[in-house]
């Protein structure tokens, strides 16, 4: 692992490399994690797992872990084992309750009562990938495949397409940034049962209100995730196994961190001053402590 030269980091966390088990194995806690996210109110993470490897099957085999604010494993299978989730991939929290997304549609899951409360059915989306929710209350979900981004609008949840175009290139990883939206896309495929591109993923800014796409840097990889700490954003590359460190400001592309193993979806948690990184090719969460210099 290499450091960046605008943070330093502690590595206190990179557990549970683990060998797939049964539904009861209890060693079996990540199974090609796919998502952390960061819930404040709890003091507690969650992360998405594929179930059944790196997966997207609708195979009723994917389910979501709760750790401590340390990494440690509160509940191996807090929920979707029995709820029937498929392959939860993206999350987006707010105090009450934590969206996922999942083969076809959007659960809406209330923490507190660790209880499924909806499920918002996305019909026609060809592979839902990530989620994340505006000041509003809106909520955006990526379609990879699609080129598509939907809106789950605040008043009802029902899915609209608000935004179809070839320039999203395989949208992956979403951030909310006030009124714009953050895209970290995967690239022009070429092979979709490869996921191999002819052109590298954007990075893009969307503005909400007028959806003019604005390129902040261009062929930058095959991005998967994308989180924000400072004024930095920290995008995952899967197939290169590197967590990248970006400079919208000054255009500048940094790696943060090489030698990782398909590296998915980051969050950050500003009250710990900590970055989550999931890893799909080796069944870890990793916990770094963010240092400035």
């Amino acid at each position: 692992m290499k450091q960046s030269k605008k943070y330093l980091f502690t590595l206190v966390i990179a557990f549970f490399a683990i060998s797939l088990g049964t539904a009861q194995d209890k060693t079996a806690t990540y199974d090609a994690p796919d998502q952390a996210v960061w819930h404040a109110k709890s003091r507690t993470w969650f992360v998405s797992n594929l179930g059944g490897g790196i997966s997207l099957k609708k195979d009723h085999y994917g389910w979501i872990t709760q750790t401590d604010k340390n990494g440690k494993v509160i509940q191996d299978f807090w929920i979707g084992k029995t709820e029937g989730m498929h392959a939860p991939s993206g999350m987006t929290t707010t105090d009450d309750y934590l969206y996922v997304c999942d083969r076809e549609g959007v659960y809406e899951i209330e923490i507190a009562k660790r209880k499924i409360k909806n499920f918002f059915k996305i019909e026609g989306a060809s592979f839902i990938n990530d989620v994340v929710i505006a000041q509003n209350g809106d909520l955006y979900v990526s379609d990879f495949f699609g080129d598509k981004i939907y809106k789950l609008p605040k008043e009802n949840r029902k899915p609209e397409v608000w935004l179809e175009t070839a320039t999203l290139k395989a949208p992956d990883g979403l951030y909310m940034e006030k009124d714009k939206l953050i895209v970290a896309s995967w690239g022009k495929l070429s092979n979709p049962a490869t996921f191999e591109t002819s052109v590298l993923g954007d990075l893009l800014s969307i503005d909400l209100k007028t959806k003019k796409i604005e390129v902040l840097i261009s062929k930058m990889g095959n991005l998967e995730g994308i989180t924000k700490a400072d004024n930095f954003y920290f995008v995952t590359d899967w197939f290169s196994g590197k967590v990248l460190q970006v400079d919208v400001r000054q255009k500048t592309v940094s790696t943060f961190i090489s030698g990782l193993k398909n590296p998915t979806d980051p969050n950050f948690a500003p009250e710990l001053n900590v970055l989550a990184i999931p890893q799909h090719g080796t069944n870890q969460v990793l916990f770094i402590n963010l240092q400035k210099n």
